[in-house]
């Protein structure tokens, strides 16, 4: 992993705080349904990608997030990250919430994003990266996750959503199916994901391809 970011150019870029400056918000899955050794790895191994690769960037700030039934502010973006914070923050997650409110947190990232931006005069690029196992992500309607996202939006929020899955469980996510109606017909039955990647090699992708953007709008 950190032979690719040194070989990628996009890893290479400097900034001038003045001009632009990286916003990254992590919301880590806090339910129950993460709390295999498996996710918990992968969602950990989330923070220390998405920190080295802001460190490369010398210029950013990471804010780390915990939801379920409620949304908590784990690591504040104007805080220092640090390598000693991050191991001391995520022994702040427990993995025991019941539920999983997906438009809760996107409509409280949205609104954390827009305080810091009314703070600074410079140009923010904002990312939220979600990394969960999927599952329940429509437990509050799928018209009022889908309306939070236009929310987010139109705030210019970046939405990464990484969904990891525990190969040891016997009801994977690949395996869910659900069904699929146009106009009140059911038209048949699909898989709720087709395929899962590695998270390092998924998210790692998703930031290059993020900078890749923001630095062709701001240039």
């Amino acid at each position: 992993m950190r032979k690719q970011f040194r070989k990628d150019k996009i890893w290479l870029r400097r900034t001038k705080p003045s001009k632009r400056e990286y916003q990254i918000i992590l919301a880590i899955d806090d339910s129950s349904s993460m709390a295999d050794n498996h996710s918990k790895e992968l969602a950990f191994e989330s923070v220390s990608l998405i920190s080295k690769a802001l460190t490369l960037l010398e210029s950013g700030q990471l804010s780390v997030i915990s939801f379920g039934e409620a949304v908590e502010v784990v690591h504040k973006l104007t805080d220092q990250f640090s390598e000693r914070s991050g191991v001391k923050l995520l022994q702040k997650f427990r993995f025991d919430q019941n539920k999983t409110y997906i438009a809760k947190l996107v409509d409280f990232c949205t609104e954390v994003f827009n305080q810091s931006q009314m703070q600074s005069s410079a140009l923010n690029a904002k990312l939220l990266v979600i990394v969960s196992d999927g599952r329940d992500v429509f437990s509050e309607g799928e018209e009022y996750v889908k309306q939070a996202v236009r929310r987010a939006k139109l705030s210019n929020i970046f939405i990464v959503f990484v969904i990891i899955d525990n190969p040891g469980n016997k009801n994977s996510i690949l395996d869910i199916r659900m069904p699929v109606f146009k106009d009140g017909k059911l038209l048949g039955i699909q898989s709720y994901m087709d395929d899962i990647n590695s998270l390092p090699s998924v998210l790692s992708d998703a930031l290059r391809q993020w900078f890749e953007i923001v630095s062709n709008l701001y240039s």
